[in-house]
């Protein structure tokens, strides 16, 4: 199992270190990953308005590092900024036509490679790849989910035998 392992990793690594950006030099992955957010919870939003501070909560990202983002995104007008008249602290930021316009060029390209390389392998493999990676993330999540909660129980169990006054902490 340890040899079946080590190759499950390899190949994992691989593929995490083709280098798919080199494919679009123009953007970092970054830049990509936060056009299609501000995009995505835009169109989730009610008013689809998305403040700058929202944007970063919502990608896991410090304001900072968004800010120094959405200046270039800005600075190649990729995107729109418009500060909130009633509330000048709030930012609103959405993709602008060029923004949309250069997505959908960088989304051609993406699945013109993709099916460049679909184009080698049989549509039952594709399949087969399909189904195992499914597969694979499936019992992976489960796993991920038992051991989380096996330790939140193991963490509760030993936090009320500690109360109790009958923990391994307990000196005599």
């Amino acid at each position: 199992m340890d040899e079946l392992y080590g190759k499950l990793y390899e190949a994992l690594g691989r593929l995490k270190r083709l280098r798919i950006s080199d494919l679009f030099p123009e953007m970092t992955k970054t830049d990509c990953m936060t056009l299609l957010a501000i995009d995505h919870f835009n169109k989730e939003k009610d008013d689809g308005v998305l403040t700058v501070s929202e944007l970063a909560e919502k990608i896991h990202m410090k304001p900072s590092a968004v800010s120094r983002t959405l200046k270039g995104l800005d600075d190649r007008g990729l995107i729109e900024r418009t500060v909130n008249r009633a509330d000048r602290r709030n930012t609103y930021v959405t993709v602008s036509e060029k923004g949309h316009e250069e997505w959908k060029r960088m989304e051609a390209q993406g699945l013109a490679f993709a099916q460049a390389v679909f184009s080698r392998m049989s549509a039952e493999d594709v399949e087969h790849l399909i189904s195992y990676v499914n597969r694979f993330a499936s019992v992976a999540e489960e796993e991920i989910a038992r051991i989380v909660s096996e330790r939140a129980a193991a963490k509760t169990s030993s936090h009320v035998t500690a109360q109790e006054g009958t923990g391994p902490d307990e000196t005599e």
